[in-house]
């Protein structure tokens, strides 16, 4: 049977999800985990690799088993064998046709940014930049909204074949007392776009580069003018629809 986990994490001491040889890995946990109930069990899949540092609140990955077992208790006996950054919040059993990866229809990622007050125990789970310019921030942010080639807010390292066309549904600045949360919700994100498209948000706020960058970016397709990428501290996959 094919089984769907949702699953949510720290990524503070992770190299990233996908596997890497002696390095600390979302991926390697999972699977030693399932593998001490169905040792038969050799591959998982998910949604996608977030990088290093990089949170989940809802990953998504699936993996394929003989073992006879209820879908709650999938979540019991898997969550027994891992460590406690990583957490399985939801189990089920899906149709064979199902993929973490190629189903996914949207994913919502968030990006938090403190602007107030450095707060040393917040240094992990938010990135801290002064003297922003919130109004700036979030109109310069309303410019990502829709069908784009967002091969210049990606990686230079990515395929040349891969498609970086990609549709962003929704864009939303949520406001607290000290910190804010950038809102991305699309059909899909390239290597580094969401932290690209914050570092260049962030060099317009901060005054460092003129609002025409975003437009220019666009037009010229080149990852090199979106130079600043956030940490990976700040960022969050929230959620991965089907």
């Amino acid at each position: 049977m094919r089984i769907k986990l949702t699953i949510a994490y720290d990524g503070t001491n992770f190299y990233g999800f996908e596997h890497q040889t002696n390095k600390r890995n979302i991926e390697d946990e999972i699977l030693k985990a399932i593998q001490k109930i169905d040792p038969n069990v050799k591959k998982i899949y998910g949604s996608g690799r977030t990088d290093r540092f990089v949170h989940a609140r809802g990953q998504v990955i699936h993996f394929d088993s003989d073992r006879n077992l209820a879908e709650y208790r999938w979540t019991l006996a898997i969550n027994s064998n891992l460590p406690d950054d990583i957490n399985i919040l939801k189990s089920g059993f899906v149709d064979e046709n199902f993929h973490a990866r190629y189903s996914a229809r949207e994913k919502e990622y968030r990006y938090l940014i403190r602007f107030k007050d450095y707060d040393i125990f917040m240094r992990n789970y938010m990135d801290y930049i002064r003297n922003l310019d919130l109004d700036l921030l979030e109109s310069n942010l309303k410019l990502f909204q829709g069908t784009h080639d967002f091969k210049g807010f990606c990686s230079a390292q990515i395929s040349p074949l891969k498609n970086t066309i990609k549709t962003i549904t929704k864009v939303e600045m949520i406001y607290h007392d000290d910190y804010v949360e950038l809102v991305f919700v699309g059909d899909g994100f390239l290597k580094h776009q969401v932290r690209k498209m914050c570092g260049t948000l962030v060099d317009i706020a901060t005054g460092r580069k003129d609002e025409s960058i975003i437009s220019e970016i666009f037009d010229k397709k080149d990852p090199k003018l979106s130079n600043r990428v956030l940490s990976g501290h700040g960022l969050y996959l929230m959620r991965v629809e089907y």
